[in-house]
Formats: C-alpha cells, sequence, structure tokens
C-alpha cells in the first residue's frame, strides 16, 4: 500500500497528543479508559506486583537474546534444555 497522508489529504496529520486533545474537545472518550476497566487493571496487576516483592522480580535480559541464565538453570533441575533453532 502507498499512502501519503500530506497528499491525500489538505492538511498534514495531527500529532498524537493534539488528536487525543481534539478527542478531549468534541467529548470523544473512545481512547479513555473508563473508570472499571482502570480499576480492572489493577485487580490484576497488584496481586503480581506484591508477589514480586516478597519473592523477587522476574530475572532481567537484554532484548533479543535467548533470555536469563536463571531460565536454562530452571530447565537443567529436571534433566531438560530449551531446544534452539
Amino acid at each position: 500500500m502507498d499512502f501519503a497522508y500530506g497528499e491525500s489529504f489538505t492538511e498534514s496529520s495531527p500529532e498524537a497528543y493534539e488528536r487525543l486533545i481534539l478527542d478531549v474537545l468534541l467529548g470523544d472518550a473512545n481512547l479513555f479508559p473508563r473508570t472499571e476497566e482502570v480499576e480492572l487493571s489493577w485487580k490484576i496487576l497488584d496481586p503480581i506486583e506484591e508477589y514480586w516483592d516478597e519473592h523477587g522480580t522476574p530475572a532481567q535480559y537484554p532484548a533479543g537474546t535467548w533470555g536469563p541464565v536463571e531460565a536454562d538453570d530452571m530447565l537443567e533441575r529436571d534433566g531438560r534444555s530449551w531446544r534452539r533453532p
């Protein structure tokens, strides 16, 4: 698909925040989460954060790698290993 907003319309595409502010001014709440959605999100995430506070957070590793060494150690405890291409 070959599409250029500036060539198809007489004005340039609004920046993300410009669009957001315009939606607020127009009363369009489609891009805004409702209170119930926010509350449910925290109901799901709070137990995870509490677990991490008590037991530690997941091991960190650089993006694009095969994951942390702890993942290899976990499988090796059962005599297993990751299948890598």
